[in-house]
């Protein structure tokens, strides 16, 4: 997700940074709309179409160690001390950040249709017509806008005859060429991504350029270019249009003025510069869509147990499913490695060897719980403080653990002194799902459909691991 906002904003920046320096000022409106609307859309699309020249390599899921010696050593777990509980955090950074976003989107989405409710009601009011346009008068002073068809203007407005003729052809033309459609995709796009700050710059240059379209062709059908100079000044006057909609008036009056004086550059001057901007936008979205540029987490996924070592009960079975599952996710976001792939045997030793040589950003070793106590129930995670990675592996286990409680109770973070854990140069934990033991939990863990969500559950949290990086 931290990868898409980059990519989103440093590839709109650019598009908008091409749009200021070669087509702002020039009068090829047209392109200029077509141009603002499809390289906000591409933009914000591209870096999830991930265009690739370059086939992806194998999947590494598949390596095991079936070739290394099996040792006749029971895995026995070994703890120095007694694990001691930490306490785990019940938000991460990102879910904050991401209620956040939510909280703000939804605040936005409500603005966005309170403004289109309020416009639907101005609709129901009675009309005239001119033409396609449905004239609704209004009591409050500010300035004509139109929505689609519908033009809102003040009754005092039409009694001054030079100015309502200017005000209904400039509209004539907003509504002819459905601007309204234009205010409406940009306005829901910042609902979405308000966070990125060229979505705003976006939004200002659109409605600037539908001003300068409406303000060319209404010169164009006959009205004199200094009447409508002064009208534009005039308007500017009053206060801003109905939100959602086009209106005559626009802030930036100079801006408009200026460009419907300026004459209209070459046909050779135009055609470079569009040229160019093609050719530069298309670089731009080749390269905000190329394939993540991000190295994937590498993760080596131990199956606890194995072989004549059983585990409890049936455990070596159960993580041997999850595991497998879970390698089977194993993509260009999180690559996944297997101490092993079938039910055999590996000592500790090998097991850890195998972690050093492979130096994964995470190592997991995966188990199943038993107690005495058939109530206790709940998955923990395990990490070793005296690891150089400790602070790490304390944050990938709260994130792993949190990502398991829509099936299981929290028991928290501990630390302890496994061997795998002491003797691991990663950051490193193991992850004790459910309790054999417990009746609900031996249920889940059983259950073949179980064992598959919790491989997308551990997945989902490697890949907030991967975010964090």
């Amino acid at each position: 997700m931290i990868d898409y906002i980059f990519y989103t904003i440093i590839s709109l920046g650019c598009s908008f940074l091409v749009y200021y320096l070669l087509l702002k000022n020039q009068k090829t409106f047209q392109f200029n709309r077509f141009y603002l609307l499809i390289s906000s859309a591409l933009c914000l699309l591209a870096p999830i179409l991930e265009i690739s020249t370059i086939e992806s390599v194998p999947s590494l899921t598949e390596i095991s160690l079936q070739s290394f010696e099996a040792h006749h050593v029971s895995e026995a777990i070994e703890i120095i001390g007694t694990p001691t509980a930490t306490t785990t955090s019940s938000f991460t950074l990102s879910r904050i950040l991401w209620s956040i976003y939510v909280i703000i989107s939804i605040c936005l989405l409500f603005r966005f249709f309170k403004n289109l409710f309020g416009i639907i009601k101005l609709t129901k009011q009675n009309y005239s017509r001119i033409g396609p346009l449905k004239i609704v008068e209004t009591s409050d002073h500010k300035n004509a806008s139109s929505f689609f068809n519908y033009l809102f203007i003040n009754s005092e407005s039409l009694n001054d005859e030079p100015y309502s003729k200017s005000i209904i052809q400039h509209e004539l033309v907003h509504c002819n060429e459905l601007h309204t459609l234009d205010v409406i995709f940009i306005e829901l796009l910042l609902c979405v991504f308000w966070f990125n700050p060229f979505i705003w710059l976006y939004k200002g240059a659109i409605i600037q350029n539908h001003e300068f379209i409406a303000d060319s062709q209404t010169v164009n059908s006959g009205i004199d270019i200094e009447v409508y100079s002064q009208t534009i000044i005039k308007s500017g006057l009053k206060e801003y249009r109905v939100p959602l909609t086009s209106g005559f008036n626009f802030i930036q009056i100079k801006n408009r003025i200026i460009m419907l004086h300026q004459l209209k550059s070459s046909l050779l001057n135009r055609t470079l510069k569009i040229s160019s901007v093609i050719i530069l936008f298309a670089g731009i979205l080749l390269l905000s869509s190329y394939k993540d540029l991000k190295e994937p987490l590498l993760v080596v996924i131990d199956a606890g147990h194995g072989g004549k070592d059983s585990g409890n009960s049936n455990e070596k079975d159960i993580v041997l499913e999850i595991t497998n599952a879970l390698a089977s996710l194993s993509d260009d976001n999180v690559e996944i490695i297997l101490t092993r792939s079938h039910d055999e045997f590996l000592t500790l030793k090998d097991r850890a060897e195998f972690v050093n040589r492979n130096t994964p950003d995470l190592f997991l070793s995966l188990h199943c719980n038993a107690s005495q106590n058939k109530s206790i129930n709940g998955v923990e995670a395990y990490y070793d403080s005296n690891n150089e990675h400790h602070d790490l592996s304390l944050n990938y286990a709260e994130i792993l653990v949190e990502h398991q409680l829509e099936l299981f109770e929290s028991r928290g973070v501990k630390r302890a002194s496994f061997f795998l854990l002491k003797n691991t140069t990663v950051p490193g934990l193991v992850l004790e799902i459910g309790f054999l033991t417990n009746e609900g939990d031996r249920v889940v863990l059983t259950d073949k459909e179980k064992q598959i969500e919790i491989a997308k559950s551990l997945y989902e949290g490697l890949l907030e691991i991967r975010d964090l990086q």
